[in-house]
């Protein structure tokens, strides 16, 4: 089975296109799928949106918790995945505001499977990907921290060359290896509760002699309605504590 994870904080005027674009593509699936939501701190009128959806497709929401922080949000719904999937299925992940076009899911689940891999990122550096209407200054921050993290923990793609793009939250993963991290870690499997998330249970899961891999995406800010979520001092703050306990963390 397929299992898509949506964290969503005040997206209601992004999800009915994120919906409607999501489940056409699913639909071309010979295969079943669920959507997993984790709404925690949303106020505005998202959850009417997610209800009018539910009465058509099949779309589950954890029960809301009042805290913010992207990193909290997917540890949640990774939980619910570890605690309910077989090893066999893969988990899909992408952002709610419409820059992650759901048309590239067939694409990435053919050459994840193609390669046998265990984690997939659509990236915005490598090959021709390209980059449409991101503001240079949110460019600079994400490229300067996958370059950071390339010198510090360089994971290499089933190529052996150097993975380009470290934060990027459009993945695939393969159950059965978030198994194995939670197993070794626990409720450390992931601590950061920010943005930051991407990375750390990016360097992780390489430890554990991961296949990764990433393709080349269109990304398009341009569809996005609304204002970024990211707090640009706490996430940097955040990288500094990541990269000291990662750094110093004992390696299996």
């Amino acid at each position: 089975m397929i299992k898509v994870l949506l964290c969503c904080l005040n997206e209601q005027k992004n999800l009915p296109k994120v919906f409607t674009d999501l489940f056409r593509e699913l639909k071309k699936l010979d295969e079943k799928f669920e959507v997993i939501m984790c709404i925690d701190g949303t106020f505005d009128g998202s959850s009417r949106i997610i209800s009018e959806f539910q009465k058509s497709h099949k779309i589950k929401v954890l029960p809301k918790k009042n805290q913010r922080g992207l990193g909290l949000a997917y540890k949640r719904l990774f939980l619910e995945v570890i605690k309910n999937s077989v090893d066999e299925d893969l988990v899909i992940t992408l952002d709610a505001d419409n820059t992650h076009n759901p048309k590239q899911l067939l694409e990435m689940l053919k050459h994840f499977r193609k390669n046998s891999l265990d984690f997939l990122v659509a990236s915005r550096f490598c090959g021709n990907s390209v980059m449409s209407d991101f503001p240079i200054h949110r460019q600079l921050i994400s490229k300067s921290t996958s370059l950071l993290l390339q010198n510090i923990f360089a994971v290499k793609k089933v190529s052996g060359e150097k993975l380009q793009d470290y934060t990027s939250g459009y993945r695939i993963y393969k159950v059965e290896k978030l198994k194995k991290l939670f197993a070794q870690e626990k409720d450390d499997f992931i601590t950061e509760p920010e943005f930051t998330y991407t990375c750390e249970i990016l360097i992780k899961l390489a430890r554990l002699d991961s296949r990764l891999d990433e393709i080349p995406i269109f990304y398009d800010y341009g569809k996005k309605i609304g204002k970024s979520k990211l707090r640009v001092g706490r996430n940097f703050w955040r990288l500094l504590v990541m990269l000291r306990r990662l750094f110093f963390a004992p390696q299996n």
